[in-house]
């Protein structure tokens, strides 16, 4: 029990550390591009975090995971949230993720599915089509987003598969390493950035709140608790996205933004519950 408990409080904190950065990265993105912001965000990440491993995991299931989890997922996270006309929009698309980890666990670490587990997962995507119907048609920040969910997912299931014990700062050191070439390149694709003190100072705040802070949480709560439990949770971030994107971007919140994130939290409480 006191295992869980720690597992979710790491869980639920990394919700709200995530939650903030959607909207820090729109802003951050008036100074520099997706692709920008990605590799600052996973070199500045391992400059900080290399002297606190003091080692690192390289081989070839670490750049696979390290890939799915960071590398092309940030990619496509950022263009998402650049395409969508609010940051939270692009936050409910990424996260699909636990509904896809649901599956993907049960295909790849044979674990069963219950009925509620079933109807929590269908539950979650009726929440994520009601809160997206305004951002269909801008096509690339969906699809984007949907990518990024998708990967990421994938990339959950392998990690807990193969690193499952690892120390989290290690595993995070050594994702960010392995990212770098990643994300390098596809620089190439659109390079701009502009570095003014305020566009600085919004970079290293996405790196410090989503890079070291979240991820550093993603891997401890990892260690604790399986895939899909710790995804489910996370289905809080896009909720907390929509209100700090309204907060801090002056974004309004439409009706069905709201009932879907609702109808959402109802899906993956069941999916908890099932766990």
């Amino acid at each position: 029990m006191a295992r869980f408990n720690a597992s979710l409080a790491y869980s639920v904190a990394l919700a709200f550390v995530w939650g903030v950065a959607y909207p820090l990265t729109r802003m951050a993105e008036a100074y520099a591009s997706p692709v920008v912001i990605s590799l600052a965000r996973v070199a500045l990440a391992s400059l900080f975090l290399y002297p606190l491993a003091k080692r690192l995991v390289v081989n070839l299931k670490m750049l696979v995971a390290s890939a799915l989890n960071m590398g092309l997922f940030l990619t496509l996270l950022n263009l998402s949230i650049l395409h969508t006309p609010n940051p939270g929009l692009a936050a409910l698309m990424v996260y699909t993720q636990p509904l896809f980890v649901v599956v993907l666990e049960r295909l790849m670490l044979k674990r069963r599915l219950g009925a509620m587990r079933v109807v929590g997962v269908l539950l979650g995507f009726v929440g994520v089509a009601l809160a997206s119907v305004r951002a269909v048609s801008l096509g690339l920040g969906v699809l984007a987003g949907l990518m990024a969910g998708l990967l990421w997912g994938l990339g959950t299931v392998m990690y807990s598969m193969w690193f499952s014990g690892l120390d989290p700062i290690v595993a995070n050191a050594s994702s960010s390493v392995l990212s770098i070439p990643i994300v390098a390149l596809t620089l190439p694709i659109d390079p701009v950035v502009s570095l003014t003190l305020r566009g600085v100072a919004l970079i290293l705040l996405v790196v410090l709140d989503a890079q070291v802070l979240g991820f550093m949480l993603w891997f401890k709560a990892m260690s604790s608790e399986r895939p899909s439990t710790v995804s489910s949770i996370l289905l809080a971030t896009p909720i907390l996205a929509l209100y700090f994107s309204a907060l801090m971007l002056k974004s309004q919140l439409t009706p069905l933004e709201l009932a879907g994130t609702a109808v959402t939290v109802m899906g993956v409480l069941m999916v908890i519950r099932s766990s």
